[in-house]
C-alpha cells in the first residue's frame, strides 16, 4: 500500500482535494505543470489563460479561500461585459439593457417577455424554459443562437438542469432597463478578482506549491487502473502504485479506456456524455484598448467565436506596455470542419470579426497571435445525461473509484465549484474541516508565496 488515497489528475479539483484531505495521498498529473484547464500561457510578455477565467463566487468562504491563496498577488476589477447583437453592444445581461436594442426590436422584446410571464409553468425542455422566462423575441435574437453556437446542440436537447443556473430577471428591472435606466444583473459576478501577475494559472501554481513535492507526481501518464485484492493498482511511469481508494478527476472518456472490464452498459453511458473541444485564438495589439471590456458574447452565426475576452483588462500585466490582447473562444464537436481550420485561417477570421464589431480599432496593429486547441473544454448537459452519469458514478464507486471535478464527473463547474466539491469530498473522507480551517489552509499558501 503506497498511500491511502490516489488522486488522478492535478487540475483545480485534484489540487484542492490534496490541500484539504487529511489522508496520505499522491496526486498524479500527466502534464509537466499542474493546473489542468485553469493554467495560463506566457509568451514574450503576453499572458493568457486556457479560456478566460476570473474569480467570483456566490460563496464568500470559497472566494476568500481562492483570493487568500494568492497573497498580495491580486487585482480587483468590475465586470464590463457586453452582448453583440443587432448591430449594438448591449450591457450584460441583455435583458437588463433592452434600451440598447434598436426599434422596433426593443419594443418587441419587451412585449414578448412580459406576455411570456406565467404562460408556461411546466416547460418540457430548456427551449421552452427560455421562452417562458424571456419571451420568444429574445430567445430567437440571442438565447437560441448563442447557446446553440456554444453547445453545438439544439436548445431543445439541453437538459433542464441548466435552468437552475440561470437567474430569472425581475420584471421591474427589465422594464427599467428598456426605458434607459441602468440596472445590473448577476450581482455575484459584478466585481471579480484575478491574479495581478501570472494569469489565472498563478492560482494553480500557488495550490501546487502547497502540496509536498513527494506527493505531486508530474509528467506521469496513467496507463491502467485496476481493483485488486490489496487495493487499487495504478500503473504510471512504468511502475505500479497501490491505493486504498482512488479519486479520478481525469476525463471520464479516458478513465473508461484504462480501467479493465468496464461493462458495456457503462461504456455506452459514458460515450453519450458530450464534451466540446475548444479553440482559443489570442491576438495581441500595439496601442490602447478604448473599450476595456471584460467579455463580449456574440450570437451571430456567421462569426465562429461565441465569447470574446480581454486578458489585459483582467490584469495590466497580461500584455506588454502600451499593448492589449483579445482572446476568442470557438467550440465545436468532433469532426466539424472548423476544428480542422489552419491557424492562419482562424486568426484572419477572428481579426476581421473583431474589426467589424468595433471591438478592435482599425489603427491598432496586430503584433502577436497564438492558437491553442483543447480537446476537453465544455461539458454539455444534454437531455438524459443525468441517468448516464449516475450509472457511471455508481459503477466506478463500486470499484473504489470516486469521480470528481469538471471532466472527471462531467459537471459544468468553475474553480469555485471544484473547490466546493473538494471540501465536501474531503469531509466525507474524514477531514475535520471547519470554515476557519479551510481559510487557514489557503491563506497559508498566500503567506508562503509572499515570502518567496
Amino acid at each position: 500500500m503506497n498511500s491511502e488515497l490516489g488522486i488522478l489528475g492535478g487540475g483545480a479539483s485534484g489540487l484542492s482535494l490534496g490541500l484539504l484531505t487529511d489522508l496520505e495521498f499522491v496526486v498524479i498529473e500527466r502534464n509537466g505543470r499542474a493546473g489542468g484547464h485553469a493554467t495560463s500561457t506566457a509568451v514574450g510578455g503576453w499572458v493568457f489563460d486556457h479560456g478566460p477565467h476570473i474569480m467570483f463566487s456566490r460563496s464568500e468562504l470559497l472566494l476568500q479561500a481562492m483570493v487568500s491563496s494568492l497573497g498580495a498577488n491580486v487585482h480587483r476589477c468590475r465586470r464590463k461585459n457586453r452582448v453583440a447583437v443587432a448591430g449594438t453592444l448591449a450591457r450584460y445581461p441583455i435583458e437588463n439593457d433592452l434600451a440598447a436594442l434598436p426599434l422596433p426590436l426593443r419594443s418587441d422584446a419587451l412585449i414578448s417577455l412580459l406576455r411570456a410571464q406565467g404562460q408556461n409553468a411546466s416547460p418540457a425542455n430548456l427551449a421552452e424554459w427560455f421562452t417562458a422566462n424571456f419571451g420568444d423575441v429574445l430567445v430567437s435574437t440571442y438565447f437560441r443562437p448563442y447557446n446553440e453556437k456554444l453547445w453545438n446542440v439544439p436548445l431543445e436537447r439541453l437538459s433542464m438542469a441548466w435552468a437552475d443556473r440561470i437567474p430569472r430577471p425581475p420584471v421591474e428591472d427589465v422594464i427599467r432597463g428598456a426605458l434607459g435606466e441602468v440596472s445590473e444583473g448577476y450581482l455575484h459576478q459584478l466585481h471579480y478578482s484575478y491574479p495581478l501577475r501570472g494569469g489565472y494559472g498563478a492560482i494553480m501554481d500557488a495550490w501546487a506549491a502547497g502540496i509536498p513535492k513527494e506527493r505531486l507526481l508530474l509528467g506521469a501518464t496513467i496507463t491502467k487502473v485496476e481493483r485488486g485484492p490489496s487495493g487499487i493498482a495504478v500503473e504510471v511511469a512504468g511502475e505500479t502504485r497501490v491505493f486504498r481508494r482512488v479519486v479520478s478527476t481525469i476525463p471520464l472518456q479516458h478513465l473508461v479506456a484504462i480501467v479493465p472490464n468496464v461493462p458495456d452498459r457503462i461504456i455506452e453511458a459514458v460515450s453519450r456524455l458530450e464534451v466540446n473541444p475548444v479553440i482559443a485564438v489570442t491576438l495581441g495589439f500595439k496601442g490602447h484598448d478604448p473599450n476595456q471590456f471584460t467579455a463580449v458574447y456574440v450570437p451571430d452565426s456567421d462569426y465562429l467565436p461565441n465569447r470574446i475576452s480581454f486578458p489585459a483588462t483582467f490584469s495590466p500585466h497580461n500584455a506588454p506596455p502600451e499593448c492589449f490582447s483579445v482572446q476568442a473562444e470557438i467550440t465545436g464537436v468532433s469532426g466539424t470542419e472548423v476544428l480542422g481550420w489552419s491557424d492562419s485561417a482562424l486568426v484572419n477570421h477572428v481579426l476581421h470579426g473583431l474589426r467589424d464589431r468595433a471591438l478592435v480599432p482599425d489603427d491598432c496593429e496586430a503584433i502577436f497571435h497564438c492558437v491553442e486547441r483543447f480537446p476537453y473544454g465544455y461539458v454539455v448537459y444534454t437531455q438524459g445525461y443525468e441517468k448516464d452519469l449516475d450509472m457511471a458514478c455508481a459503477w466506478f464507486e463500486s470499484q473504489g473509484i470516486t469521480l470528481h471535478g469538471r471532466f472527471g464527473r462531467h459537471q459544468y463547474v468553475n474553480v469555485d465549484g471544484c473547490l466546493s466539491q473538494s471540501v465536501d469530498l474531503a469531509r466525507s473522507l474524514g477531514a475535520d474541516l471547519t470554515d476557519a480551517a479551510i481559510l487557514e489552509r489557503f491563506a497559508r499558501l498566500g503567506a508562503v508565496r509572499a515570502h518567496g
